[in-house]
Formats: structure tokens, sequence, C-alpha cells
């Protein structure tokens, strides 16, 4: 069962981004099936894991296109960043330890965070690019 859809919607305007973004709806989306199919910790541990990782290299990723771009509000985007990094962590380290209500929690936060980060804070680096982008093509001619 999918718990999101990639639509292009969510595309930012730069390939990386973009690709990745895709990438953590697959992610996201086979730690639901998983989730729903295994209910084995160590399984979903293990893919949430893969998440997580993911996550942070594409933020890493993200955070350099933004200072190549000069991206105005990089720092507040990097604490962002950092404050989710912080939640998965606690949220898997407590995976391997409580309840299922946990693992629903889990859910509600990687589905939330993804789709919500998208459409809050990068769709404003994706209004900023587009500007950039605009004022380059009217300063080459």
């Amino acid at each position: 069962m999918t718990l999101l859809s990639w639509s292009e919607q969510y595309l930012i305007g730069n390939e990386l981004i973009d690709a990745e973004h895709e990438e953590l709806f697959r992610l996201i989306n086979d730690f639901h099936s998983r989730w729903l199919n295994a209910h084995d910790r160590q399984d979903i541990a293990r893919v949430f894991n893969q998440l997580v990782v993911y996550a942070e290299m594409h933020f890493r990723h993200e955070e350099t296109v933004m200072e190549a771009a000069g991206y105005p509000r990089l720092a507040e985007h990097q604490q962002i960043h950092a404050s989710m990094i912080d939640t998965i962590f606690d949220l898997h380290k407590s995976l391997m330890e409580e309840s299922p209500q946990l693992e629903m929690k889990t859910m509600k936060f990687v589905k939330s965070w993804l789709v919500e980060h998208i459409l809050e804070t990068d769709y404003l680096f994706r209004d900023f690019l587009a500007r950039h982008e605009k004022s380059a093509e009217a300063d080459a001619h």
C-alpha cells in the first residue's frame, strides 16, 4: 500500500533535489509497507535507518545547492534540518524499545515530515530559485 504518491507538484526545480525527494518518497513507502506487513521491529528499524541515512545525505546536498545559489534563508533551513534529524534519531532509538503506538507516531511523523517540509520550507527555496534564474536570464540579455 502506498502511503505517499510522488507527483510533479513536489518539484523544486533542481534535478538533484527533485530526484532525492522522489527517492525519499520511495523509502517512506517501503518503510510503511514493511510496517504494515511485517511488524518485525528489526526489519522496520533497518528500513528506517536507511531512510535516516538517506535523509541526512539529502539534507547535506540540499544545503550545498542552497549555499551555491546564495539562498538567504540557508541558516534557517539548516536549523529545520537539524531539528528534523534530531526527531528522526529519537524516533529511531525509541522504535526498538516502545509499543506499536510509537510505530504509528513514527509513521505519522515520517509522512508529515516529507510532505510538509517540501510544501513549506523547500517551496520557499523553489521560489527563490525561480526568481534567481529569471534574474540571471535578464542579466544575460
